[in-house]
């Protein structure tokens, strides 16, 4: 049923406000008037609230694009997105005096809500996906991130890139963990794990390496865990012995929307190995979605479906669209070269020489 909305929606010659974002506005209790997004609107926002503008806001762009913020002065934290934002046009208001880690928790569930519910966010935390320019366009162009999110396979088998330079330091800091990942058992199948991933799921592994995405070997963050790919801020990828078993199990977080949706669609990766976990994280975004694998072994078989590729791909192409890695300093080159290695048709020029003297 459609829900009439009573917020007033500022008109503009050749512009005015989206429905849609009205109506959504409505249904998360954002209060009925809105303003523009210039000197008058931000007068006229003082006079209404005084004393307390502590709250959530949400601006509306040309395009209808919404961004949702947090502020104790929401007055005087709106101007400062007029730089990046130029063709913001209005804004409206959501009180909420309650503490800023509650705020940031509302703003999280409000920006994957208007994700979910249709809307164009521009929002870089707590959304999936990134409008604009980004720093990755710098070293992987528009076009070639497009047509790898086509074909990953093939569009990374035809990458000759080298792995980035990284100084005797870097090195030298990380062997130890990857030498004790070579006295491990299960080495071959650790590092083939890791290169399937990253021939399959990553933009041009060899060319982003250690700026775009980092590998941590044993991080000491979690005992459990044996190696953990991240882009960004997040973790995308990482395997974990299990308690009371042999076994090392995977996971993957992905696109959602590339999933499969029917029961049957459920069935078919299942029988692949692949189920669907409940982990995520606080910034993944609306539709980020956690797949587990029981087993290392089971890696290949959960990767010949093309729904987890894709849904991988889209996920981790977003994430580095977003922002270059923010754990440069605990990347083990040692590891994913020894992966990429692993795989003829990704070759990798880091010399064998360098990880020697690591």
């Amino acid at each position: 049923m459609r829900v009439e909305s009573n917020i007033e929606v500022e008109r503009h010659p050749g512009w005015s406000s989206d429905r849609k974002v009205v109506d959504w506005a409505t249904r998360q209790g954002y209060r009925p008037r809105s303003y523009t997004f210039d000197s008058r609107g931000f007068e006229r926002f003082k006079k209404d609230f005084p004393v307390d503008r502590c709250g959530l806001y949400l601006f509306e762009c040309a395009n209808h694009d919404v961004y949702i913020g947090i502020a104790k002065d929401a007055a005087s934290r709106l101007p400062r997105h007029s730089k990046q934002h130029p063709d913001a046009r209005i804004f409206r208001f959501l009180p909420h005096p309650g503490d800023e880690v509650e705020r940031r928790k509302v703003e999280r569930r409000l920006v994957r809500d208007a994700q979910r519910s249709g809307l164009i966010v521009r929002n870089r935390e707590h959304a999936s996906g990134h409008i604009g320019p980004s720093t990755l366009d710098q070293l992987v162009s528009k076009t070639g991130q497009d047509a790898w999110l086509r074909n990953p396979i093939d569009m990374n088998a035809r990458d000759g890139s080298a792995l980035v330079e990284l100084d005797a330091s870097q090195l030298a800091a990380h062997a130890g963990d990857f030498r004790r990942l070579q006295e491990h058992p299960r080495y071959d199948q650790i590092v083939a794990a890791l290169g399937l991933y990253l021939s399959r799921c990553v933009p041009y592994p060899c060319r982003t390496e250690a700026t775009f995405w980092t590998v941590s070997c044993f991080p000491s963050s979690n005992r459990r865990r044996i190696f953990c790919v991240s882009m960004a801020a997040l973790e995308t990828f990482y395997i974990a012995v299990s308690d009371g078993s042999d076994d090392i199990a995977a996971v993957f977080f992905v696109d959602s929307r590339y999933l499969p949706v029917s029961r049957w669609g459920r069935v078919l990766l299942a029988a692949r190995g692949v189920m669907f976990g409940e982990g995520t994280h606080k910034s993944g975004g609306g539709f980020e979605q956690c797949l587990i694998v029981d087993d290392i072994r089971f890696v290949r078989s959960a990767l010949k479906s093309k729904h987890v590729r894709a849904a991988a791909a889209k996920f981790n192409l977003d994430l580095m669209r977003k922002r270059q890695s923010a754990y440069k300093p605990s990347h083990c080159r040692q590891l994913p070269a020894a992966a990429l290695a692993s795989f003829a048709e990704l070759p990798s020029r880091q010399s064998e020489a360098s990880c020697r003297q690591a």
